[in-house]
């Protein structure tokens, strides 16, 4: 049944993908457990499963059958080793990078960040004794000039919010391999329904569950997906031997146990069951967003208010065969723009009616923000600019509305600015 189940494309299996079902009558939905804790029927079953020596859910800050169900379905989905599901975004970040991180480590990064993640790593990983180096992805050959003795790991955006810069991941797949270090991916504006794992070949994805999943902005939530490429159990650049008993699966292993117990990111089982059921509709979503997107970045390249538009889906863009060929032909529903100045940045983003304001990105809606004064705000002005976001920037997300009634939106916005 599991080789069957694995013949089935992407589509059904974001639909059924929560492995075996029992006999007889079953729900079609996973069933929502809104549970603290768990009864077992002896002193001996419980012991048992705190010694690792049983799979059963005994507190749902480590696991919980609904949050196991989303897991299941993801790991199915992506033909990975595993998934844990967290609480946001940032948390999967933060705590896929300290479960193989410890003071002394250094991670070569892209800067072209979200302005949260590159704040962990300028802010707090430093804090710890962590170092990052920033690396532009257009020139591989600085990243393995920086590769040292303590590099833990490759990290980079699939495709960088807001910057939309795209790295070729078969340059950095072969970096990392050379080196025996971890490729570590945010593949969030990927969602599990762009992703290509023989071209990404990456050992570690991270999503922000929060933006596409779900499908309405619903509910904040993160995956870290261990890809099973990597040998975490026998790499000379780690130390998992606590973990040595699950082999190839150590790096789960250490974070189920470790960091679940100790910093408690669990995702609520509540959030779980929106997830589940948002995934069913993501191929649908996800194809309309990339239409619109497509077709508002030819839009907006022939308009005479706009100075430049960011998006790989554009012919003649630098990145624009490289992301045909990882990212199963399409190119994403996130694009950025300038205008003249910030002046007119706000003037345009004031005379908006129908596209909202906010910081978020993935929804349903197609909504809009100027990067600098929001979610980039806290970043020194050379930091801004080091991630690609400068004061006439201006970054959409597409929605799933009809095309006619966006553009016109813009256009008319596009007259004020």
């Amino acid at each position: 049944m599991e080789s069957e189940r694995a013949r089935l494309h992407l589509e059904t299996r974001l639909v059924h993908g929560d492995g075996p079902q029992p006999e007889g009558s079953r729900p079609t939905l996973p069933p929502l457990h809104l549970t603290t804790a768990f009864d077992f029927d002896s002193a001996e079953r419980m012991e048992a499963v705190f010694a690792q020596q049983a799979d059963d859910h005994y507190y749902s800050r480590m696991s919980n059958p609904t949050v196991e169900a989303l897991e299941r379905r993801i790991t199915e989905t992506l033909g990975a080793a595993g998934t844990v599901a967290l609480a946001s975004g940032m948390t999967a970040i933060t705590v896929g990078l300290l479960n193989m991180l410890q003071s002394g480590d250094e991670v070569i990064a892209s800067p072209y960040l979200f302005g949260g993640t590159y704040t962990l790593f300028t802010r707090v990983l430093s804090r710890l004794g962590i170092v990052t180096h920033f690396a532009d992805p257009a020139d591989p050959a600085a990243w393995e000039a920086r590769i040292g003795p303590k590099t833990k790991a490759l990290f980079m955006e699939a495709i960088a919010n807001p910057a939309v810069v795209v790295p070729d991941f078969s340059v950095f797949q072969a970096i990392a391999r050379r080196h025996g270090i971890p490729l570590v991916v945010d593949a969030t504006l990927l969602t599990p329904y762009l992703y290509d794992a023989e071209a990404m070949g990456a050992d570690l994805l991270m999503f922000s569950a929060s933006k596409f999943l779900a499908g309405s902005a619903s509910t904040i939530s993160g995956l870290v997906v261990e890809t099973g490429r990597f040998p975490w159990h026998d790499s000379p650049r780690f130390d998992f031997s606590q973990q040595k008993k699950a082999g190839q699966g150590a790096y789960l292993a250490r974070l189920r146990k470790q960091m679940m117990s100790a910093i408690g990111p669990a995702l609520s089982p509540f959030s779980a069951y929106l997830l589940l059921t948002g995934m069913e509709t993501l191929p649908l979503r996800l194809e309309k967003q990339c239409d619109n997107t497509e077709r508002v970045a030819s839009f907006l390249r022939e308009h005479p208010k706009v100075e430049s538009v960011n998006y790989p889906g554009l012919p003649g863009h630098p990145a624009h065969e490289v992301t045909r060929r990882q990212f199963r032909g399409r190119f994403g529903s996130l694009l950025s723009f300038t205008l003249s100045g910030k002046a007119a940045c706000f003037r345009f983003i004031n005379a908006l009616r129908l596209i909202l304001r906010s910081a978020n990105l993935g929804d349903t809606r197609t909504i809009l923000l100027h990067p600098a004064s929001t979610i980039y705000s806290t970043l020194w002005k050379h930091e801004q600019e080091e991630t690609g976001v400068t004061d006439d920037l201006i970054r959409l997300s597409l929605g799933v509305e009809h095309p006619e009634d966006i553009l016109a939106d813009l256009e008319q916005a596009l007259r004020a600015a």
